[in-house]
């Protein structure tokens, strides 16, 4: 074949090539793009928003004059939202233009005002604002270390509106006041210049220096408030924790009457401390208290009451062949723990009344000896209950502290937090009673104990829909 006939076969073949590619649909080979990179999290705090919630302050991608120096750190601090939230890495933003950088971390709160709010580290509080500038209703603390945590567009609104004038922060959040890690500092709002956008907490983390340092890596690996509320009926309380108690033949199980529980509570003077599980019987309703007992097969019942319960002997012989009374504890009036050397005891103002008790259950010497001197103060100066057993409700309870009312609930109604659950009302007067707050002995950590016991101390506080 000539060199000119053999060019036009080529051109042929080509053309031919051609034809089928465009005919065929078919694309030149290029590089995939690689698989989109993904971050798995185990908590709620990191979870990207539903579609139809609102992102943070959009951040400006430009620049801003004089950028902050960047301080790679990771500090130990405590969570400080408790309740269902998620954040976005945004420190260093552009704001108001570009005219500043956002030195800190926006904790959403998925539009839900009075999430609480407590001190991320120990410390003294440095400054209090009510309603001032871009930071509205704020707190600062500065650590025993030197190092500054600030809280910003805390809640001043009246509850359930968007109206300015309710106290803030809680009680006794003033400057010079000491304060404790996971201590209630106020609640998740939208003061200041937040007013616009949904409710939030802005989080800053500062150098003892006064540089604003990226709290997001301290946030991811922060430590958390974690207890669970159990129902305010002690019978259906106790018998959520002895159903995931593992029995033992050789236990020994306390029985009481539902009209006679409140008094392992009364105390605030000291815990009282039961070594063995606790059921507690209804008169009117004896079946799922007698079905649980069945199901321990305890070597004894032990019945404590101060009144005539010959009747509940009877019924109890069935289940242990061993039946011992005991009287209820009797711990006397509250006093002074120490009378100094002195003409007169020192005059006492009580505790405030715990507006609830706190059970907290499992092997108490379980707890790391640098959190035992923070559980014994808790029990010495709060309403408390201590069941010591190495098998109570580990897995299932105290894991539910941050749960919300739903992101769907109706935005009318005030929503509290109970043991039976979220329940909604019209008006701060309707207020539910709590139930029982409840820790293991893995969960009573200083900042739990901390949380728990100065919101014992404080007003109940519901949750409502910003917008």
């Amino acid at each position: 074949m000539g060199r000119t006939n053999y060019a036009v076969a080529i051109a042929a073949v080509l053309s031919m090539c051609l034809l089928l590619t465009g005919v065929m649909g078919l694309q030149p080979a290029v590089a995939e793009d690689p698989p989109a990179s993904t971050t798995t999290t185990t908590t709620t705090t990191t979870t990207v928003p539903a579609d139809d919630e609102d992102p943070p302050p959009e951040d400006d991608t430009r620049t801003p004059p004089n950028p902050v120096k960047r301080i790679d750190v990771e500090k130990n601090l405590v969570f400080p939202v408790v309740g269902s939230t998620y954040y976005y890495s945004g420190f260093g933003a552009c704001r108001d233009n570009c005219s500043r950088e956002h030195h800190g971390i926006d904790i959403m709160s998925f539009k839900w005002k009075g999430l609480p709010v407590v001190a991320a580290q120990s410390g003294t509080v440095t400054r209090v604002t009510y309603d001032l500038g871009n930071a509205g209703c704020s707190v600062r603390i500065k650590g025993n270390d030197r190092w500054e945590t600030r809280y910003f567009h805390l809640n001043n609104d009246f509850p359930g509106t968007d109206e300015i004038g309710f106290p803030c922060p809680a009680p006794g959040i003033e400057v010079g006041a000491k304060v404790q890690a996971g201590q209630l500092l106020g609640y998740v709002g939208d003061s200041g210049n937040a007013e616009t956008t949904p409710a939030h907490l802005h989080f800053e983390l500062r150098t003892p220096s006064g540089h604003p340092v990226d709290p997001y890596k301290s946030l991811k690996e922060a430590d958390r408030v974690t207890y669970e509320w159990l129902p305010l009926d002690f019978s259906a309380a106790a018998l959520t924790i002895s159903e995931r108690y593992d029995p033992d033949p050789a236990t020994t199980t306390i029985v009481v009457t539902t009209d006679e529980a409140p008094k392992l509570f009364m105390s605030e003077d000291e815990a009282m401390t039961l070594q063995a599980p606790v059921v507690a019987i209804d008169p009117a309703n004896p079946g799922p208290a007698l079905t649980e007992i069945e199901r321990l097969s305890s070597r004894a019942i032990v019945i404590m009451s101060d009144q005539d319960v010959r009747w509940l002997s009877d019924l109890l012989t069935s289940y242990s062949s061993i039946i011992e009374r005991v009287p209820m504890p009797d711990f006397g009036v509250r006093g002074p723990h120490m009378v100094p050397d002195a003409l007169e005891a020192p005059v006492l103002e009580p505790n405030p009344t715990d507006a609830f008790a706190t059970l907290i259950v499992g092997r108490i010497d379980k707890i790391w000896r640098s959190r035992q001197k923070a559980f014994q103060m808790f029990a010495a100066d709060h309403r408390s209950l201590v069941l010591t057993n190495d098998a109570y409700a580990r897995k299932y309870l105290g894991l539910r502290s941050s749960a919300s009312p739903g992101r769907y609930a109706d935005r009318n109604l005030l929503w509290w937090a109970t043991g039976d659950g979220w329940i909604g009302t019209e008006s701060m007067e309707e207020s539910p009673q709590r139930g029982l707050a409840y820790v293991t002995e893995r969960r009573a950590t200083p900042w739990t104990l901390a949380f728990l016991g100065s919101l014992a101390e404080t007003p109940q506080m519901p949750r409502w829909k910003s917008r």
